[in-house]
């Protein structure tokens, strides 16, 4: 062979099987993580959709409630668009106003020819005091297009636009939408008010915080209602605990998919150690036999992200879809993003290698002879030490849990004290799991023997020390001359 790279893939040739299942394991961890994150961000974006579509490019709406008998004069109205935390103000005049044609009055809102209003409601043409915008279904009703001439308190307006109907936002569905000062005119002519405005819509500054704005909003009037275009509290609650709840999912795939390559790369390396120590006796050195290691963690590791990689976006593309139009299920769409998915793909590969270097390491600080000795061992035993460390692991997380449900700062480091739970409880049970089924194994085979007869006496206490084996060294191996002692010695 004449680079290390050729020797490297040929070793692969030999152990297919290994290689193949350790490339698959990478992809099926890399399309959970990628496909639960994915749909964490489009489920926050969704969220952010949904929020702009309900109250546009807004921070605030601020007015009186219609019990209250109280007006957003025009002083009001300037003191508010002259604080210097506010950056724009739209007003907002509501009334329901008769539609000749048929004979009924319409929600109507009178809006100012601004971004914050055409945002809101969702408008684009601007509106003068001779034209009108409606919802979709009402222009339908009227059999109106755009150009039409439509008859609203006896005075006639020109359709100018179409917008679709908003029954989602929690505006009315049947809508006119019409310049402010016409609004304003027939409310004033009808109440004999001298209102400004019903509402105003005000963006603040970039680097301003819209609850301080609100604050000081409330200063102007304490009777002032004001809302704050944001999410829903509980919504935000369930979206938080939704990303804790995949971090914590995704932080266990990858602490499992770790541990079965580990096994996988651990057995590659077994089949390979003799190989090594014989390249070792003929003068290749520790720095040679690593890059070659290296080499095919690598391969692997790629090879395997890439492929789910691939499988993420093909599912996320088309599969997902598919199978929404065949089980006729409504459900937002779901888009790639591939820069996070890069992104998330490469931090993947990362910690994979990581642990992947771990038997690496291993196996190019052993000596040849040190190698032929350690394929061979089979004296594997559990040392009290590991009991102690699954003690203070269970001792810790008992003490995080109580104090993600006590500490004052629970709101705020309860979940990330979860998160760490649950490592610290998973780590103690692959510490005490060996112990455990090895302990449990030996209980009953005694009982096993007399229900299932001797075949399975022996079959579990050839098992036994298998257990001992994988969890030590990761290894799935042992001496034939061992089991052969064992069936002579039970017949």
């Amino acid at each position: 062979m004449k680079t290390l790279q050729g020797l490297a893939f040929r070793l692969f040739k030999s152990n297919k099987f290994i290689v193949f299942s350790s490339i698959v394991s990478i992809a099926i961890s890399t399309m959970l993580v990628l496909s639960m994150v994915l749909f964490s961000f489009n489920a926050q974006d969704t969220l952010k959709s949904q929020l702009k579509q309900t109250y546009g490019e807004m921070d605030l709406s601020v007015g009186f409630e219609m019990d209250q008998g109280k007006i957003l004069t025009s002083t009001l109205v300037e003191e508010i668009h002259q604080d210097k935390m506010v950056d724009k103000v739209s007003k907002v005049s509501i009334a329901h106003l008769n539609l000749n044609k048929l004979n009924t009055s319409i929600y109507t809102v009178g809006v100012e020819n601004d971004y914050l209003a055409k945002s809101r409601y969702h408008f684009s043409k601007p509106l003068n005091k001779n034209s009108v915008a409606m919802n979709k279904g009402l222009a339908k009703d009227l059999h109106a297009k755009v150009g039409d001439k439509v008859l609203i308190e006896n005075k006639t307006y020109t359709l100018a636009e179409t917008v679709k109907d908003l029954s989602a936002t929690g505006v009315a569905p049947d809508m006119l939408i019409l310049n402010q000062k016409n609004v304003k005119g027939y409310i004033q002519a009808k109440e004999k008010s001298s209102a400004e405005a019903t509402y105003l819509l005000i963006k603040a500054h970039k680097n301003e915080s819209a609850l301080k704005l609100a604050d000081r909003i409330k200063s102007y009037n304490k009777n002032l209602r004001i809302d704050i275009a944001e999410q829903d509290e509980g919504v935000q609650n369930n979206l938080q605990s939704l990303h804790t709840f995949i971090i914590v999912l995704s932080a266990l795939v990858l602490i499992i998919t770790s541990l079965i390559l580990i096994s996988n790369f651990e057995l590659l390396l077994y089949k390979m150690r003799n190989q090594f120590a014989i390249m070792r006796s003929i003068g290749a050195s520790a720095k040679q036999i690593s890059k070659i290691i290296i080499l095919q963690s690598t391969v692997i590791n790629t090879v395997g992200t890439g492929v789910g990689f691939l499988l993420t976006f093909c599912s996320q593309r088309y599969l997902y879809s598919w199978l929404r139009k065949v089980s006729k299920i409504s459900s937002s769409p779901s888009d790639f993003n591939v820069g996070t998915a890069v992104i998330i793909t490469v931090v993947m590969f990362v910690i994979i290698q990581f642990f992947l270097l771990i038997p690496a390491y291993r196996s190019t600080k052993v000596l040849p002879l040190k190698t032929m000795q350690k394929n061979e061992k089979i004296n594997y035993g559990f040392s009290k030490t590991r009991i102690v460390i699954f003690k203070v692991l269970i001792a810790m997380s008992l003490f995080l849990v109580i104090g993600s449900q006590v500490f004052p700062t629970r709101g705020t480091y309860g979940p990330g004290m979860l998160l760490i739970t649950v490592i610290l409880v998973l780590l103690a049970f692959i510490l005490i799991f060996p112990i455990i089924v090895t302990k449990g194994l030996k209980w009953f085979l005694p009982y096993g023997q007399k229900i299932f007869g001797k075949e399975f006496y022996i079959a579990i206490k050839n098992l036994i020390p298998q257990v001992k084996k994988k969890h030590n060294d990761y290894l799935n191996n042992m001496r034939i001359n061992d089991h052969y002692c064992i069936w002579v010695n039970y017949i």
